[in-house]
C-alpha cells in the first residue's frame, strides 16, 4: 500500500473501538513508524538478508560523493536520508556499491573491526574489500579507492515511516507477532492503551 492508505487504513480501525478518534495523521504516522521499525528488526534478527526487500535505493541515477575529512583523512558518505537503526554492523545502511562495475566489495564493520583494521600491519593485504562504518550521520570507509572516489556509489538503505512521500509505495514484514497481530493490528493495538477525547464541554477539570 501507499502511505494514505495505510494511514487511511488505521484511522478506520480506530474509529471501530472510539468513534471520537481524532488523530491528527503525525501521531498515526509516529505509531506506524515504531511499529515498524521494530518489525525490521525482528526480521533481521530471524533473518537479515530479508531486509533487502523492504529497502529504498539512493545513488542510482546520481551516484552518492566520497568526500574526504580534511582534519582527518577519512573518507565518507553523508547519508541521503534519516535510517532505521538495526542491532547489528550494518544498521539502517544494508548494502553499499560501487555506482559502475569495479570488483570492489564493501563489507560492514563497527568500530571496534574499524580500529583494529586501522592498526594492524596486515590491512594492506586487503585489496578486494572495502569496510564500511555507520554513523548517524554518515557512513565512513576503510580501503577507499581512487576510481569509486571519482565514480561515487549506491545505497540501499531501511528508511524510517515519517520520510515516505503520501504516494510512495511502503513495504511492510508479513509476520505476526506471539499475539497474532501483523503490522496493521499492532499500531492499533498501541492506541488502545491511550484514552480517548474528552467531548464533554462543561468548563469543568477532568481526572
Amino acid at each position: 500500500m501507499i502511505k494514505k492508505e495505510i494511514r487511511s487504513t488505521v484511522f478506520n480501525r480506530l474509529k471501530k473501538y472510539d468513534s471520537s478518534a481524532n488523530y491528527h495523521p503525525r501521531v498515526i504516522d509516529a505509531e506506524c513508524e515504531v511499529v515498524l521499525n521494530q518489525m525490521y528488526n525482528e526480521v533481521a534478527g530471524a533473518s537479515p538478508l530479508s531486509l533487502m526487500r523492504f529497502v529504498k535505493g539512493y545513488g542510482y541515477t546520481t551516484p552518492l560523493d566520497v568526500l574526504t575529512e580534511a582534519s582527518t583523512g577519512i573518507y565518507y558518505t553523508t547519508l541521503p536520508e534519516s535510517i532505521v537503526p538495526i542491532m547489528d554492523k550494518a544498521s539502517g545502511v544494508r548494502r553499499v556499491a560501487p555506482a559502475t562495475q569495479t570488483g570492489k566489495k564493501f563489507n560492514p564493520m563497527d568500530q571496534r573491526e574499524w580500529d583494529l583494521m586501522m592498526n594492524s600491519s596486515f590491512a594492506g593485504y586487503v585489496k578486494n574489500k572495502i569496510g564500511y562504518c555507520v554513523t548517524p550521520t554518515r557512513v565512513e570507509y576503510y580501503g577507499m579507492t581512487g576510481a569509486i572516489i571519482t565514480s561515487g556509489v549506491r545505497m540501499d538503505i531501511l528508511v524510517p515511516f515519517s520520510k515516505y512521500l503520501d504516494t510512495d509505495v511502503i513495504l511492510v514484514p508479513e509476520h505476526k507477532d506471539g499475539n497474532g497481530l501483523g503490522f496493521i493490528d499492532r499500531v492499533v493495538q498501541s492506541f488502545k492503551d491511550k484514552p480517548p477525547i474528552d467531548l464533554i464541554d462543561d468548563n469543568k477539570e477532568t481526572e
